[in-house]
């Protein structure tokens, strides 16, 4: 998906500063929530819905990213995204029917 698994081939990242990456680019994303929602305390930094969708999809190639590191292959990695997030998808659809 997006040449996710070779772009993590290529990049010297170990999993432990990836998954650092991850924490960083989910407290940007947290950043431009809280920005443009207009929290208290966050309004001077400017950030429109436009920005939170920057950050989330940067977020989520750095966790496809981490992911990808996880797995052996290409393969086993397209076959665990599908795996996990239908799973994860299911799982989330369940509690919302209760």
């Amino acid at each position: 998906m997006f040449n996710i698994y070779e772009l993590t081939q290529n990049d010297p990242k170990t999993l432990q500063e990836r998954s650092l990456k991850l924490a960083e680019e989910a407290g940007e994303l947290a950043q431009a929530v809280l920005s443009a929602t207009g929290a208290p305390g966050s309004q001077y930094k400017m950030h429109d819905l436009a920005d939170v969708r920057e950050e989330a999809a940067d977020a989520a190639i750095v966790a496809l990213s981490v992911l990808a590191q996880a797995c052996e292959s290409k393969d086993v990695f397209e076959a665990e995204l599908r795996r996990l997030m239908a799973r994860k998808c299911a799982k989330w659809q369940e509690k919302l029917s209760k």
